[in-house]
């Protein structure tokens, strides 16, 4: 039996961070980091059939695209299960408690192809009523086979085992007036259906109905695989809110926020300009992607006329982009913004972008000023024994920059 740190011996941890478990860059027919954390939950993969509440959940695969596996996932368990599903709620738990959480939602799917949601079938209808549902639903999920597995993914919660469903049963209930407004709205582009949710429904609920092909027009309704549904809401809707940030007055100050959980530690700095946004990743050794091997870091710059869709880090930049550009928003102000986010040795499952996303909330809750951008770096460099001035294409540009007042004497 090969040991781990031999599998990952000659594969460099930048590549590991920007696969992540999903892409296989390093040619290998699974990653052997995820096949590790597999064995150590200690879940029970021996099902044949599960009941209880589901919070609402549902699971769609990205493997055999353009179908798909699709189906629901519910707790054995009854009563509010809704904590499964509101990542926004999980502030006092521990990543072990997250996990434990979210590996006991147990999975059922069938196969669709992707473009179902324009001509729905009736298992399809049924999961959609489960996705509209405004509180926890009992469901029933009968197996015709199992699958001897849990479910990562660097982007979304990890999920329990589960297999194909031979038959899936739940309750009827109320359903969210929100959602069931833009659902039956079949003449409402997706992009405007996704803002006018944003404004008052839990975005771990738009994502749902993102991912089972719910939103937009009857002919382009499709199916999006889970992890890449969070990645597409969190950068539409960043999308939607960069030309009103760059419509707004600067930033005064150089606006600094730090805040740390779970084994993440993030330290947040907008600055005075038009609109830029760099986000870094210090990966750790001990830490999910990194393991045994030394540190290394990756990042991403944007700045208009030249957008990430693809980037390094993959939807983390989107994750933490999002909530930045909603207080910007909030505050009326525009800036050139910096994120270093720091993963150290006990963040060793990876949980999904949710906690970056919720990270980044509360730490912009707290405002502080700094006197210059030197000023951050030396706050990481004393913290964290590190200088990252050359990592940053933010920091090179700023220093670069000289003022019109320097001209004029």
């Amino acid at each position: 039996m090969i040991h781990l740190d031999d599998e990952l011996k000659n594969i460099p941890v930048s590549l590991c961070i920007r696969c992540k478990g999903s892409k296989l860059l390093c040619g290998k027919s699974a990653c052997p980091i995820v096949a590790k954390a597999y064995l150590t939950q200690g879940i029970s993969l021996e099902v044949n059939d599960v009941s209880g509440d589901s919070p609402p959940s549902i699971f769609v695969g990205q493997f055999g695209y353009p179908k798909v596996r699709i189906g629901p996932a519910l707790p054995v368990r009854r009563g509010d299960t809704s904590i499964y599903e509101r990542p926004d709620q999980w502030g006092r738990l521990t990543l072990d408690q997250i996990a434990k959480l979210r590996f006991s939602l147990y999975r059922g799917y069938k196969i669709l192809p992707i473009s179902s949601p324009s001509d729905p079938n009736n298992y399809l209808l049924e999961l959609h009523d489960l996705i509209l549902s405004s509180r926890p639903v009992f469901s029933e999920i009968e197996y015709s086979s199992t699958e001897r597995k849990i479910d990562f993914s660097a982007e979304s919660q990890p999920f329990g085992p589960g297999g194909y469903a031979k038959n899936f049963y739940h309750e009827s209930s109320p359903s969210h007036p929100n959602l069931e407004k833009v659902y039956y709205d079949t003449d409402l582009k997706t992009v405007d259906a996704l803002k006018l949710l944003y404004s008052e429904t839990s975005i771990y609920a738009i994502e749902k109905v993102f991912s089972a092909g719910m939103l937009g027009k009857t002919k382009n309704r499709k199916i999006v695989p889970t992890r890449w549904s969070i990645t597409a809401v969190d950068k539409t809707l960043s999308d939607q809110l960069i030309p009103f940030v760059r419509n707004c007055a600067e930033v005064e100050g150089n606006v600094y926020f730090h805040f740390k959980r779970i084994g993440n530690e993030y330290y947040i700095l907008i600055v005075p300009g038009d609109y830029s946004f760099e986000m870094i990743e210090l990966w750790n050794n001990g830490s999910i992607w990194a393991g045994p091997r030394e540190s290394s870091a990756e990042g991403d710059y944007e700045k208009p006329g030249r957008m990430v869709v693809n980037p390094r880090i993959a939807g983390a930049f989107f994750a933490a982009k999002l909530p930045i550009l909603d207080y910007l928003k909030k505050k009326e102000k525009k800036g050139n913004i910096l994120v270093f986010r720091f993963v150290d040795g006990d963040y060793t499952i990876p949980l999904g972008v949710w906690q970056v996303r919720e990270n980044v909330k509360i730490a912009l809750r707290a405002e502080n000023y700094l006197d210059s951008i030197d000023q951050f770096f030396d706050i990481i460099k004393i913290r964290r024994k590190v200088d990252l001035r050359a990592n940053s294409k933010t920091y090179q540009i700023i220093k670069r920059q000289r003022k019109i007042t320097e001209y004029v004497k």
